[in-house]
């Protein structure tokens, strides 16, 4: 049965039901950071490997900008053949040339000037760092396919296999990290690099298996109930996804030279990847709530059941977060699962404090972000993000230079700050209420 097939307004019940799938997806990708962390915190020079590992990842993220929205542009668009035929097109041509990006930056006379002088990187990164990267070209590929696919499944209703993908990513990402730990003869970094590769590999293989008999049966565009998008239209729509992705994502290695640049850098660099992965495992459940909402916002009477969702969501987020960050039990994940040094647990409390309101936010830009793209307003989407952008990086880098505390807190505080910026923009364009009778699905 089709996602979008409706005959009465949505109740929470089936909104859980399409979201439940979706978060167990993203649940599965938020543990796959800590879990590396984890076995990177266990390995020789610990803090100098979490360091490398968090720069590699925040400059394979910004590589891999144009292609993650591919989850939210094949749910909203590929209700035909036609339309599937060109997304996978623009996917060809985007992934390939990412990835080529990709192995231009891991040449060494390429990659160190790169590092040391525009990222302001330490030199003892430098290599260990470039070879985490070469183990991660294939990467964005592989994710750009992965999700154009589960978009494809979310579209089809086939919400329930989605969840299967992961578990098929997370297995090989520990398989190889189960290997390599034991066998010692990898650093850590590399380590994290290559389980990163295998896992994506893994769910994109996994994804397409259960999208084929999808991709079959998807009917040719019928220019009375089902037109083409003509690839202007397709191009017009994607490219502020992209770009907003770009951003989001492409901010990732300039939010590394502001660590490096600030108060305690070493430590800085690695305690902050440890500390967004564990953030993300609390706002990984507001960023699946975005394809639920493309899916089921047909009109304003499904507006009010989604915004309700959200602000459970929202609540329940909250309070668990909060419980954790403001007591003991923050030390039993980052001294018993991270496997954090004494320092480095020492300084974990304060981000994550700086970090509570960050999570409410998370569940109403994703709500608002959903309504934009189920409305093609992708525009608006891309300038919440430049706004987010803009905010981070100003109170970023003015932080550092003038307030002495270690870099990752002035981190913690402008990252939230910066979301509840995206929000309060996202929140004064109201896509949600500028709907009272209109279908959005026309």
């Amino acid at each position: 049965m089709n996602i979008h097939a409706q005959k009465n307004p949505p109740s929470l019940l089936p909104i859980l039901g399409a979201w439940v799938p979706l978060a167990l997806m993203w649940m599965m990708m938020a543990v796959e950071q800590p879990g590396i962390a984890a076995v990177v915190a266990r390995m020789s020079q610990a803090k100098l490997q979490l360091a490398a590992f968090g720069t590699t990842f925040s400059i394979a993220l910004f590589v891999e900008g144009p292609i993650v929205q591919m989850l939210a542009a094949s749910t909203a668009v590929a209700n035909n053949r036609e339309n599937y035929q060109r997304l996978m097109a623009l996917m060809h041509l985007l992934g390939l040339s990412a990835t080529a990006i990709h192995g231009f930056l891991c040449i060494p006379s390429i990659y160190t000037p790169f590092a040391q002088e525009l990222l302001g990187l330490p030199i003892a990164l430098l290599e260990p760092s470039r070879k985490a990267l070469l183990a991660m070209l294939p990467w964005t590929i592989s994710i750009g396919y992965r999700r154009l696919w589960q978009g494809l499944l979310i579209r089809g209703g086939q919400t329930k296999v989605i969840p299967i993908t992961m578990l098929a990513r997370l297995l090989a990402t520990f398989a190889v990290l189960f290997w390599g730990f034991h066998d010692g003869r990898l650093e850590g970094a590399i380590l994290g690099g290559l389980s990163l590769s295998a896992g994506v590999i893994a769910g994109a293989l996994t994804a397409y298996f259960y999208a084929k008999p999808i991709i079959q049966s998807l009917p040719k565009a019928n220019e009375t109930t089902s037109p083409p998008m003509a690839w202007s239209a397709m191009v017009a729509f994607y490219i502020p996804l992209a770009l907003t992705n770009f951003l989001n994502l492409g901010v990732r290695p300039i939010m590394q030279m502001g660590l490096a640049r600030g108060f305690m850098p070493i430590e800085s660099l690695a305690l902050w990847p440890v500390q967004m992965g564990y953030i993300f495992l609390f706002t990984a459940f507001s960023l699946s709530s975005q394809e639920v909402v493309i899916a089921k916002l047909n009109d304003a009477s499904d507006q009010k059941v989604l915004v309700r969702f959200s602000s459970y969501l929202a609540l329940g987020l909250t309070l668990l977060y909060g419980l954790i960050a403001a007591t003991p039990l923050w030390r039993l994940w980052f001294g018993h699962v991270s496997g954090l040094d004494s320092q480095l647990l020492e300084m974990a409390q304060t981000p994550l404090l700086f970090a509570i309101p960050l999570i409410p936010a998370s569940a109403f830009i994703s709500l608002l972000r959903g309504a934009l793209v189920r409305q093609k307003r992708t525009k608006d989407v891309t300038w919440g993000v430049a706004v987010n952008v803009t905010v981070l990086l100003l109170l970023l880098f003015g932080g550092v230079s003038i307030i002495q505390t270690p870099a990752v807190n002035t981190m913690a505080a402008a990252f939230t700050l910066a979301a509840l910026a995206e929000l309060t923009f996202l929140f004064l364009r109201h896509p949600l209420m500028k709907m009272p009778h209109e279908n959005v699905s026309k």
